[in-house]
């Protein structure tokens, strides 16, 4: 195998910017669970690994000592170093859906609304339904009522956004699927941040595609780490998670906006611009990272953490070309469109969308300081970052890997998320994701367990 394939094959787990053996040793692991290399085939020469991967030799030596040993390579003195024939994909990782239910815990690791308690007195009639345009009530883009408030709403940063251009999905996570499963090619890469929404991993496995990270700071995506990325790995889409992030909690600058829309226009990658948490930021409520590049970007937007999950309401905003290719993937998937009483109430929500959200982020706010306050009694060494919107908090532990956390706090009744369902390839991280979106009571309850 040629040191620049090999390279290749490894880089989706590559995601420190200068990757030592460590590194590169679990990245060599990840792409023999995951099937990029395969029993049998060939490593380069060590002396070509190093210089592909820009590191010593003797840690290159030390990588392929440390894998001999785990049974995962098999040498041959003067041949050569293979995939062992015993080593291969292993048992599918746990979905994401999955981490976020603990029966009989406080929970704190699903970032959801804990109940309907914010919205608005809404009610259907009969009337109601027999005005639905088309009168079957079949609209596999979803009713006109709810694509044109959509519309409506997007115009506020997208002026020319038409009601051809949104289609409605059962949710944000549904819209993520359609897009991938339409958009991106089996064996075809996906660049994501190095830490993004547990649940795209899933989407991108099951559509037989590969998840590659860049590396992001405060203010969003490296432009340096994008650029590289695209340029190395030509990924087919790319998706960002802008204005509020998933899991941090912070908020891009309109600079770094601009910065990586200068790149990504010079991509021929198709860029998906996800906004499930925009209309939660606690200060300015811009769209800098879709507005600088519409129209191209494809949007996606949902009513689930802006109001409640159980609304499943969520939307793409996309070309209409993209629009009706979409919609040819949804019926290839025994979905003829979503159903129409969750589109009404979405429409009488929408109407009173702004007044609902502005006592929604004021709870926020109290909510993220009553628990980021707990948490930093608790634990002094943990760094606990004041989240910029969102309806979790983002937290560095002492170096403690958090999933051995996620198992501690479960064991005193509280489910927390640990990082690694946040980040490319699932490795060891030193974060819990919280979410604050709980009663007081509730909260302070956790953080008792917790202490206790």
């Amino acid at each position: 195998m040629h040191a620049t394939d090999f390279a290749r094959r490894i880089s989706p787990w590559l995601v420190q910017e200068a990757p030592l053996g460590v590194h590169i040793g679990l990245a060599i692991r990840q792409a023999i669970n995951s099937g990029q290399l395969a029993a049998g085939d060939q490593l380069p020469p060590e002396r070509a690994m190093a210089a592909e991967l820009h590191v010593s030799r003797p840690t290159i030596s030390a990588v392929v000592d440390d894998l001999r040993r785990s049974g995962l390579v098999v040498s041959r003195q003067g041949s050569g170093t293979w995939v062992a024939e015993t080593a291969g994909p292993t048992a599918p990782p746990v979905p994401f859906a999955e981490l976020l239910h603990g029966t009989g815990l406080i929970d704190l690791a699903a970032a959801v609304a804990p109940d309907a308690g914010f919205l608005p007195q809404m009610r259907i009639e009969t009337t109601d339904f027999l005005a639905v345009d088309p009168a079957s009530g079949f609209a596999p883009l979803g009713i006109p009522a709810l694509r044109h408030a959509v519309a409506e709403r997007q115009r506020r940063w997208r002026p020319d956004t038409t009601p051809a251009e949104v289609v409605v999905t059962s949710g944000a996570h549904q819209a993520l699927a359609l897009l991938v499963s339409t958009l991106a090619p089996r064996g075809s890469r996906v660049l994501v941040e190095d830490l993004t929404y547990g649940g795209l991993f899933d989407i991108i496995r099951t559509n037989g595609c590969v998840a590659v990270g860049m590396a992001a700071d405060d203010d969003g995506p490296c432009p340096d780490s994008l650029r590289r990325r695209l340029e190395r790995d030509e990924p087919s889409l790319v998706v960002i998670v802008a204005s509020v992030h998933s899991p941090t909690g912070a908020v891009m600058t309109d600079e770094r906006a601009a910065d990586l829309a200068t790149i990504l226009r010079e991509s021929p990658a198709t860029v998906i611009v996800d906004e499930t948490y925009a209309d939660l930021s606690f200060g300015r409520a811009d769209r800098a990272l879709a507005t600088a590049l519409a129209p191209d970007a494809i949007v996606v937007g949902s009513l689930s953490k802006s109001l409640w999950t159980g609304l499943r309401t969520g939307w793409i905003v996309a070309p209409e070309s993209v629009c009706e290719n979409i919609l040819r993937r949804r019926w290839s998937m025994f979905d003829l469109g979503p159903a129409v009483p969750s589109q009404l109430l979405a429409v009488q929500a929408m109407t009173r969308l702004d007044t609902i959200l502005a006592g929604r982020i004021d709870h926020l706010r109290a909510s993220a300081e009553l628990l980021g306050t707990g948490l930093a009694r608790l634990e002094p060494t943990w760094e606990v970052t004041p989240p910029q919107g969102g309806l979790a908090l983002w937290v560095r532990t002492t170096g403690t890997d958090g999933r051995v956390l996620a198992d501690a706090a479960a064991d005193r009744g509280v489910a927390v998320l640990p990082g690694s369902a946040c980040r490319v390839g699932g490795g060891p991280d030193d974060h819990v994701r919280l979410c604050f979106d709980r009663p007081p009571e509730v909260l302070t309850e956790a953080l008792d367990r917790l202490a206790g």
